[in-house]
């Protein structure tokens, strides 16, 4: 899954490094955006291509993740790339962590802003752990998984 897809790059290349290990078919994508309609018609062609499954969602997140997840399968992989204010960077987060299971990775990207670094900093250490990955030719990006003390109680 994924928030704030933009072109669709980034979903590209994770629905390929996921289809090293996965048929293409059996690789599901989710992503929200508020995709403009040119936008949505470019990443739709680009993840068709893919061959895996995917769907979209349109608007603003703190309205369409909500109604999401009470629909959507628990995630492997969560990226995390929206608004960067605290309010919303934080409703991505409580929204998204209801679809985690006990292996899952959830990577909050643009630690340095300020809103998002708040929220990451927020993240209570004795239920995740959090580890920022400071990238060279990227922004720094936090991951962020289930404490391991924890998993499976």
């Amino acid at each position: 899954m994924e928030i704030g897809v933009l072109d669709g790059e980034n979903a590209r290349t994770m629905i390929e490094v996921a289809s090293e290990d996965f048929a293409p078919e059996d690789v599901e994508y989710y992503g929200f955006d508020f995709f403009s309609e040119y936008e949505l018609l470019e990443v739709k062609a680009k993840l068709e291509k893919t061959r895996c499954k995917f769907r979209f969602f349109k608007g603003d997140t703190a309205k369409t993740l909500p109604k999401a997840t009470g629909i959507l399968p628990m995630m492997d992989l969560i990226f995390i790339d929206g608004d960067k204010s605290y309010k919303v960077a934080k409703s991505d987060w409580e929204n998204s962590r209801t679809l985690m299971h006990d292996e899952t990775a959830v990577f909050v990207h643009n630690y340095e802003y300020l809103g998002v670094k708040e929220m990451v900093d927020s993240i209570p250490r004795d239920k995740y752990q959090v580890t920022v990955i400071h990238p060279r030719s990227d922004s720094s990006t936090a991951l962020i998984r289930k404490n391991r003390a924890l998993v499976g109680v």
